[in-house]
């Protein structure tokens, strides 16, 4: 038996409630055993993060910026493992020809014509059952389709590791995964060896472009799903460490969103190439 845990449930508008989840994920001095983002109609959503005491969860509500919009809610769970339990009830989920599942599906899934991305969240942001990276996935399928064939890809904000599996699975190629926080480095590691391409997978810590692992630079295509304001904020390092002719699939974009970054990259000199809705958010291919 597992350890009682508490939840701390925040719910309001979208962009509000995205925006908390990532000072839950990353900013927070008391990390969350987990985060989960649940749609709970097409104007609002909820965040929970399971912590190991009462204490933990008043902690990190404490340290966040919470909205009046936005109501929050701290309760004691009973003894189950709620970690498990979160991930269980997520779905396969199929964007392009990738096919998104969790540990627990492992062994009755069926990836007839499909290419398996099994993952476990754990304390990294992304289930890999996101708009976003739904959106990041479909746009890559439709890229590779078209015929580009990339040399040098790098997963920016890499999370749980989806998108950089993703590009190692369907290349070969060794994909370099950072990520500002450690843990999502840690699981992005362990789910590339759930999926077989470990070896693959360079994975880091990076808090900026000045870490050494970027002198692998220029990349011919880069995953950013991070979200809208740091997205622009980093456009002119995300570019410099292009290749030209290289693209970019930018996500973390809510679709009132889309016009002002989509502005933004092509003000900096990059083309918009192709985009993809899907529920709340859209995801953007643009190439320098």
């Amino acid at each position: 038996m597992t350890n009682p845990l508490t939840a701390l449930t925040l719910t309001g508008p979208h962009d509000a409630i995205f925006q908390l989840c990532d000072d839950l994920g990353f900013d927070s001095p008391f990390t969350a055993l987990s985060v989960s983002v649940f749609e709970l109609s097409s104007q609002n959503a909820s965040v929970q993060a399971l912590y190991e005491s009462t204490n933990d969860a008043a902690a990190a509500l404490k340290q966040l910026d919470i909205p009046p919009s936005v109501t929050h809610m701290i309760e004691a769970l009973p003894n189950e493992n709620w970690v498990k339990k979160s991930q269980e009830g997520l779905a396969p989920v199929t964007a392009g020809r990738f096919l998104i599942y969790g540990r627990h599906d492992s062994q009755h899934i069926d990836l007839s014509g499909k290419i398996g991305l099994q993952l476990d969240a754990g304390l990294a942001f992304g289930s890999g059952h996101h708009g976003t990276t739904a959106g990041c996935l479909v746009l890559f399928d439709r890229l590779i389709s078209d015929g580009f064939t990339p040399t040098q890809i790098l997963d920016l904000g890499c999370g749980a590791g989806i998108l950089a599996i993703a590009a190692a699975k369907l290349t070969g190629l060794n994909i370099l995964a950072t990520d500002i926080d450690r843990d999502a480095v840690d699981v992005t590691r362990e789910n590339a060896g759930l999926n077989d391409v470990s070896e693959l997978i360079d994975a880091h810590h990076a808090g900026g472009f000045e870490a050494p692992c970027f002198a692998a630079a220029p990349f011919d295509l880069i995953f950013a799903n991070i979200l809208a304001g740091p997205l622009m904020q980093l456009a002119p390092d995300i570019i410099r460490h292009m290749a030209h002719g290289g693209y970019v699939i930018l996500s973390g974009i809510l679709r009132e969103q889309k016009n002002t970054v989509a502005d933004h990259f092509i003000r900096h000199g990059l083309s918009l190439i192709d985009s993809y809705p899907q529920d709340e958010w859209v995801s953007l291919l643009a190439r320098r």
